[in-house]
C-alpha cells in the first residue's frame, strides 16, 4: 500500500468547502474515485473519511481555507498517475465549493 497526499488552498471558508465535499449527491464529482458509500463525516472536525483516504479541511487566512486530501492506494499499475488525481480532485473540489482556483 503506498500513501500520497496533497494540500491546496482553498478561497472560500472551510465551512463552505466542507459542505461542498459531504454533501453526498455530489461526491463523485470532485472525488478521484466513484464511491459506492458515503464518507463518515465529521462536521465538528471539518473531516471526512472513507476506505482508503480522507479530507481535512482548515481554516485559512481572510475567509480561505485550506484542504489535504489522503489516498491510500494498493501496489499496481494506475499508482503513477495518483498524484494528479488527486490535484485534479481538489481543484473540483475549488470549483464545487464556489471558488474558482
Amino acid at each position: 500500500m503506498s500513501e500520497f497526499e496533497a494540500e491546496r488552498r482553498m478561497p472560500a471558508p472551510a465551512e463552505h468547502v466542507y459542505a461542498a465535499a459531504a454533501d453526498a449527491a455530489r461526491l463523485n464529482e470532485w472525488m478521484p474515485e466513484p464511491v459506492a458509500v458515503p464518507p463518515a463525516g465529521r462536521r465538528d472536525q471539518l473531516r471526512l473519511e472513507w476506505d482508503g483516504g480522507w479530507l481535512q479541511v482548515r481554516p485559512g487566512a481572510a475567509g480561505t481555507s485550506h484542504a489535504t486530501l489522503h489516498l491510500s492506494v494498493p501496489a499496481g499499475p494506475r499508482r503513477d498517475d495518483v498524484p494528479a488525481r488527486i490535484r485534479e480532485s481538489l481543484d473540483r473540489l475549488a470549483v464545487l465549493s464556489g471558488s474558482p482556483g
